[in-house]
């Protein structure tokens, strides 16, 4: 990968961040808007988090909903008409793939790398800690998607990387790594309030260090959850069962301290500063507008779970609970199912139109409902806590977040068996992840690594109504090929990381925590 060549757009594109963006609208950063001479450490801050956490267009629209929402069986494009109307829905596109990597690491890891270098040249712990908390996030992101991905050397703090074509690291090397470098920002941070330098350009904490720090002990419960089988295979379990006693005594985030990120309010103008789900679904026409796929909106319809009027709307916008039929398609159906039949995302979702997002709500980063389900897990795993309370805790949490009036919340656990865990300990655990998995809509990044390390989404065995194509036949992918820049302008460590992991590139091939 030949960051070199990339960094006058990562410049270009902090440098009009700095002049365009940004408070909590994403404006007026810099003091001088007309004739800025360098970039502000608030402008490098807020660079950094959109193009992260927000994701411009195509990354959001091929990563979150072509591939991984549509993956996990939370979003469908297969109604007729749509991208997906005459394919298998479990299949590669090797464009959009090349885009969620190349256009991932363009803008994230070199801006991440620049901010690096800004705070430790300024001297500013706290700065320093909460960067390396977000590069953290970034590359936990994408080793779940690829597997063995650059790590170790594209985390430092120069924006030219020293090795311009990097080595691929493993992922139990990577994620041993994240996990010991948040314990190590956390303990950097330790007790201290001092907000950090460029706290404007912070949409999720304003610079607050003991909130980053409750973020990250939260993230290391989430990796520490999701790769335990795989260290417990490798004969690591004291290690990572270590891991997860330590985060579960620390502070883990609730509802006062969700990580979220609230997109522009006004219309942004630039193609790489562009809206949200609202850009994709009101801007390509009718080709680009997702339904809930069907085993979604049933698990919702079925259980009476109140969620469903908040996500979704009948094919003209009226509430989902005024619409007699709803579905879509868990992956595509061959001829296409007529929208009038579906159930579209609200304006919750996708706002009202490209210029009217007043109604989206936050983008999901790390939220309470997800910290309660990882904590109701590790209870029943054994590690202590009620997990009846803290999954009913997640369940709240998630209704909460979608704007559930309290009233149907109550109805919702007076009258659903769903709302209590029952059975045996496998048949509670899969309770708990089917609500994560609910939780999770709109955040398909996470939706799919729980159904993969799960297993809770059923293969389609259906030919007939079903495009049921190789390689996957039918099983939700296990993780995206490589890109074709890498594999040409970076082959050698490319193959010897298609070598480490079973040497095949397919999408069949699990990712090393993926073990069931």
């Amino acid at each position: 990968m030949r960051f070199n060549k990339k960094i006058n757009i990562l410049a270009f594109a902090v440098l009009l961040l700095s002049i365009i963006a940004c408070d909590n609208d994403f404006e007026e950063l810099n003091t001088d808007p007309v004739n800025p001479q360098v970039g502000t450490i608030e402008g490098f801050m807020a660079g950094a988090q959109y193009f992260e956490f927000t994701e411009p267009r195509f990354v959001a629209w091929r990563g979150n909903l072509l591939f991984t929402s549509h993956f996990s069986n939370q979003f469908s494009y297969g109604s007729a008409g749509d991208f997906f109307g005459e394919i298998d829905g479990y299949a590669n596109n090797q464009g959009w793939t090349d885009a969620t990597f190349d256009a991932s690491y363009q803008r994230v890891s070199g801006n991440l790398r620049n901010l690096l270098g800004a705070y430790l040249e300024m001297e500013s712990t706290e700065g320093v800690a909460v960067t390396r908390i977000m590069m953290s996030w970034f590359y936990q992101k994408m080793t779940d998607i690829y597997g063995d991905i650059p790590y170790s050397d594209v985390i430092g703090s120069e924006l030219t990387l020293e090795v311009p074509l990097p080595t691929y690291d493993a992922q139990i090397d990577i994620y041993r790594g994240i996990i010991n470098d948040l314990g190590a920002q956390i303990d950097a941070i330790g007790n201290s309030s001092t907000v950090i330098p460029g706290a404007a350009g912070d949409f999720i904490y304003s610079g607050d260090p003991q909130s980053w720090s409750v973020l990250a002990n939260t993230m290391r419960l989430r990796l520490a959850i999701r790769s335990r089988d795989a260290f417990i295979r490798d004969g690591e379990q004291a290690f990572i069962d270590g891991i997860i006693n330590d985060a579960l005594s620390g502070t883990l985030i609730d509802e006062t301290n969700e990580a979220l990120i609230l997109r522009s309010r006004t219309a942004l103008v630039l193609d790489f500063l562009d809206g949200g789900f609202e850009d994709i679904f009101f801007g390509f026409g009718p080709s680009a507008q997702w339904v809930l796929a069907d085993r979604y909106a049933d698990m919702l319809n079925n259980t009476s779970d109140p969620r469903l009027f908040e996500m979704a709307v009948d094919s003209i916008g009226n509430p989902i609970d005024q619409f007699g039929a709803f579905g879509g398609a868990s992956v595509v159906t061959r001829s296409g199912i007529p929208r009038l039949n579906l159930a579209f995302p609200s304006p919750k979702i996708r706002g009202n139109s490209l210029t009217d997002v007043e109604d989206q709500l936050p983008v999901m980063i790390l939220s309470a409902a997800e910290s309660y389900f990882l904590q109701a897990e590790a209870a029943l795993l054994g590690f202590g806590g009620d997990a009846n309370q803290l999954y009913q805790n997640g369940i709240s949490a998630s209704m909460n977040y979608w704007g559930v009036p309290q009233d149907r919340i109550d109805t919702y656990f007076n009258d659903q068996a769903t709302a209590e865990l029952t059975g045996t300990t496998e048949e509670q655990l899969d309770q708990i992840w089917e609500q994560r998995w609910l939780a999770n809509l709109t955040n398909g990044y996470e939706a799919w690594a729980l159904v993969r390390r799960t297993d809770i989404i059923p293969d389609v065995t259906d030919n007939t109504n079903f495009f049921v194509t190789p390689p996957n036949n039918g099983r939700v992918p296990r993780r995206l090929i490589y890109s074709t820049s890498e594999q040409a302008s970076n082959e050698t460590n490319v193959n010897i990381a298609i070598e480490r992991q079973g040497n095949s590139n397919e999408m069949t091939n699990p990712v090393w925590w993926d073990v069931r």
